[in-house]
């Protein structure tokens, strides 16, 4: 985790599991997943999932719908009254512990959860069609690898969609033309969600004080249900009681009802999250895309015939070969040493040429200033047009060099990234096959 602990860690409803994490991740914000408390809840109260199919509907829209406290107590009261469930222990335990794994006291929190629906379908389909009740142990291990290597292809699978595909955009936005050319296709499509339901959800102003407008947004025919939101016009940022970017890291309908209103027509880089753009694997920052570039590179292409000249094509292709590596490294301890001895001698050499081509450049300056100044004393000096043309030259020449460097350098950083986590996943798996192997 390249020396950083994670903002957040979804784990099984299990105190001991719990306890450990928050020993080894203090600073980490954990959360029960949800996907197993709906799980456990069918498998202690089946008499009552059997005599009431509605029950688990119920269930999970009261959890996963719930804009705020109140609105999900009155809801969860009102749920085990129906169902005359008021004294069932189980329920009682969640309920108890309802701040650690229902959604509505999380969101301020950032867990990247972008639908709890396909996020309850993901943890239960990662292991489908591989794991059964008599896996054994040695077999988990290989199992677990053939279910990576399966979820890999689905990603690459989904990257060469995001590529290949041009969005069919649904408004006459500059926003959401833009958000297509940024986001991957999945995200996109959520973004765009939002963005069309900004028509049915109208910005009232409530107040103004200096820099910060106060506004109130709801959907057509549920004035009741109301979210609040502060605007800065200063800063270009906007936050919303709902908290869906805090919480999943894409803009909500509310936010972008207030830019419509603000007339804000592109999204403020503050609002773009690396991870979720087409550009996420290339390195570099983690909040952010700067200037909005996006630039991708065909499946087709390859070493041999790629426009060398662009900085992002070089990242991408040097990238693909050297995660090869990452790829082999992470198979065993021998394997990740002899690769991270590669990359840290690798490191060396890229940070030799840097400064190579720095020097080079500043002794290339020096030789066309004495080369200017042999050519002002024999002939007539130049023309100031002349001059500001070498000089952007020159200048150009040495911004393309440093910007190589800074390109070799995040490929570096991200494959030593990708190295530490692996190394990271391999402890841990082999940490619980030895555990299990105890038991």
């Amino acid at each position: 985790m390249s020396g950083r602990t994670p903002v957040s860690i979804t784990i099984d409803p299990d105190r001991l599991i719990q306890m450990a994490v928050a020993q080894v991740l203090p600073q980490t914000r954990n959360r029960f997943c949800r996907w197993s408390i709906f799980r456990q809840t069918m498998e202690k109260l089946t008499n009552v999932y059997q005599a009431n199919p509605t029950f688990d509907l119920e269930l999970k829209k009261c959890v996963n719908e719930a804009d705020t406290v109140e609105e999900f107590d009155s809801c969860w009261g009102a749920l085990l009254s129906r169902y005359y469930l008021m004294e069932n222990e189980w329920l009682q335990f969640l309920y108890n512990i309802r701040d650690q794994w229902v959604p509505v006291y999380l969101r301020d929190v950032f867990f990247g959860e972008l639908s709890t629906v396909e996020w309850n379908d993901a943890l239960s389909l990662f292991f489908d069609g591989f794991l059964s009740a008599s896996t054994t142990v040695q077999l988990l291990i290989k199992q677990y690898e053939k279910s990576v290597s399966s979820w890999n292809e689905k990603e690459l699978k989904d990257d060469f969609d995001t590529c290949n595909t041009t969005p069919i955009l649904r408004t006459p936005s500059p926003m959401e033309k833009q958000a297509a050319n940024l986001y991957t296709k999945r995200i996109f499509m959520k973004f765009q969600g939002e963005l069309v339901e900004t028509l049915a959800n109208p910005a009232t102003v409530l107040d103004e004080s200096g820099a910060v407008t106060t506004y109130r947004v709801a959907k057509f025919g549920e004035e009741h249900k109301p979210h609040t939101v502060r605007f800065n016009g200063f800063e270009m940022k906007a936050t919303c009681s709902c908290q869906m970017f805090d919480f999943s890291g894409i803009i909500c309908r509310h936010v972008l009802s207030v830019f419509r209103a603000k007339n804000v027509l592109m999204l403020p880089p503050y609002y773009v999250l690396r991870r979720w753009t087409r550009n996420a694997k290339t390195g570099g920052g983690e909040e952010s895309v700067p200037g909005y570039a996006s630039s991708s590179v065909s499946p087709n292409n390859n070493n041999n015939n790629i426009n060398q000249e662009s900085p992002m094509v070089r990242h991408n292709s040097l990238r693909q070969e050297a995660m090869k590596y990452v790829e082999e490294g992470a198979k065993s301890i021998h394997v990740y040493n002899v690769a991270m001895n590669a990359l840290q001698e690798a490191s060396k050499r890229v940070a030799a040429v840097k400064n190579k081509a720095s020097l080079g450049t500043s002794e290339a300056n020096g030789r066309n200033l004495e080369m200017h100044a042999v050519e002002n004393q024999s002939s007539s000096y130049l023309s100031r047009e002349e001059k500001e043309k070498k000089m952007n030259e020159l200048s150009g020449e040495l911004e393309r060099t440093n910007e190589r460097c800074e390109v070799y350098r995040a490929i570096l950083l991200a494959l030593f990234r990708d190295m530490e986590d692996q190394k990271l996943k391999l402890s841990v798996k082999v940490q619980n096959a030895r555990l299990s192997l105890k038991e």
